[in-house]
């Protein structure tokens, strides 16, 4: 079950909240009880790998006339 990030707007607590994706019932604080509260948003970072989505896929890259893959910008690119 993922993980949900909040902090309180009222008491600056931040908390974490395991629950199914499908549930949307509203969460409270779990050191005051406030209702207000705020959701972290965290970031996912990809440590290796590649992702084709935003134009990394080797078997797309358009070859240049400088002899590159087309995304960079000198004559020599170390990931072609």
């Amino acid at each position: 079950m993922p993980n949900y990030d909040y902090r309180c707007t009222d008491c600056r607590e931040a908390f974490t909240v395991e629950r199914s994706m499908k549930d949307s019932s509203e969460t409270s604080c779990t050191s005051c009880g406030s209702g207000k509260v705020s959701r972290i948003w965290n970031m996912f970072i990809r440590s290796g790998g590649i992702t084709t989505d935003v134009g990394q896929s080797r078997s797309t890259a358009t070859k240049s006339s400088g002899g590159g893959c087309g995304s960079c910008c000198g004559s020599s690119c170390a990931s072609c």
